[in-house]
């Protein structure tokens, strides 16, 4: 049976525009199945999150920790958020400023916070002692001269929120961090695919159209030669 014209192109044309497609759209699923997009408008985050960075936040973020920065719905304190915050006291930690210390005091002992802004952890002059209830957060911004957070909401449930609350955790991932460099490159390749399986595809029809008319029968005006 002969083979039909440009059937090989056509294959090769099936195949890469499935992988192109893959690739293209594969790790954009990934990302938005687990990552939430998050934009930092607000300062209080400062040095940490500059205003206007976008953030990985990560869906599936399994047990918030001491440190994690979060990001989390403040309908207690009767806001709309979602805010971006930092964990510093969990169920069961007491967690403690008084105006003029150096550091917080986490369960009696100062409490090392390299990424407050400017090294002050108690800018704005705030003192406070709360004992954090079980399944509840105590949450600060990095830049504690300018952050509505925990200090400032201590009429409701001393300033915690519950854990539930938290719709995020920050992944790091940015920019130049691995995966991220994986996937785009990935996706490059999905990209650049495309064109090329579309090529293909139009060879393989070119290819078809141009197939020679089998002659079936006698031709009607051709001269018939008898052997000798």
């Amino acid at each position: 049976m002969a083979r039909r014209p440009g059937r090989r192109r056509g294959l090769w044309a099936i195949a890469l525009l499935v992988l192109g497609v893959t690739l293209a759209a594969g790790p954009l699923a990934y990302m938005f199945a687990r990552f939430a997009p998050v934009k930092q408008f607000s300062e209080n985050m400062l040095p940490t999150i500059p205003v206007g960075s976008a953030l990985a936040m990560e869906k599936d973020h399994g047990e918030v920790r001491h440190g994690d920065v979060i990001t989390y719905d403040p309908a207690e304190w009767g806001f709309d958020g979602p805010f971006v915050g930092r964990v510093v006291a969990l169920g069961g930690d007491h967690i403690a400023y008084a105006a003029g210390d150096r550091a917080l005091t986490l369960n009696g002992k100062p409490l090392d916070e390299p990424y407050v802004r400017d090294g002050d952890p108690g800018a704005g002059g705030v003192s406070f002692a709360v004992s954090v209830p079980h399944g509840r957060m105590f949450v600060l911004g990095d830049n504690r001269g300018n952050s509505a957070d925990s200090r400032f909401h201590g009429s409701h449930h001393q300033g915690t929120l519950p854990v539930s609350a938290v719709t995020g955790v920050d992944s790091g991932m940015h920019e130049e961090s691995p995966l991220m460099v994986v996937l785009g490159l990935l996706m490059l390749a999905g990209v650049c695919l495309l064109p090329a399986s579309v090529g293909l595809g139009i060879a393989s029809l070119v290819a078809r159209r141009r197939r020679p008319v089998e002659v079936h029968g006698p031709v009607w005006g051709a001269t018939r030669v008898d052997a000798p």
